[in-house]
């Protein structure tokens, strides 16, 4: 019982981390950044994707070793709903990590990347999008708790 308690911390945990760094990112990107800041948003980043990836084993292993078993969830059409929000978040999520990514050639230089407004929006809608993708995976969390879909 402990172990299934913990393992249920660690998933909120690190849903809501992978909620706050996405936050931080979307507050942080805008033109002329600095390039502390641009620094700050690859870390962001990197905990998202820290975050996304605990999210995920903490997930299944409640899903595999504790509350209802895996026959009920994968027959649950929130919870395959949710795990699709869940691959979309991470798929949008591919663009704004390319984006970081390519910042670090010129942060090594000690200089800051230089973004056009249509990057800026464009990186902005994305996460807007995996905002509300965890808005609706938190639905299907919700249904799902109540009993729906089975």
């Amino acid at each position: 019982m402990l172990a299934a308690s913990l393992t249920a911390f660690g998933h909120f945990l690190a849903f809501f981390a992978l909620t706050a760094a996405i936050v931080a990112e979307l507050v942080l990107v805008r033109e002329g950044l600095s390039a502390e800041t641009a620094k700050r948003i690859r870390r962001a980043d990197r905990a998202a994707g820290l975050a996304a990836f605990l999210v995920l084993v903490f997930g299944f292993m409640r899903v595999i070793y504790f509350e209802k078993g895996a026959a009920y969830y994968f027959d649950n059409i929130f919870f395959l709903l949710k795990l699709g929000l869940f691959i979309a978040a991470a798929l949008l999520s591919i663009y704004p990590t390319v984006q970081f990514i390519r910042w670090g050639r010129v942060l090594n230089q000690g200089r800051a990347p230089e973004l056009s407004a249509g990057t800026v929006m464009r990186i902005k809608r994305v996460l807007h999008w995996e905002l509300i993708a965890i808005a609706g995976i938190l639905l299907c969390a919700s249904l799902m708790a109540r009993g729906f879909g089975v």
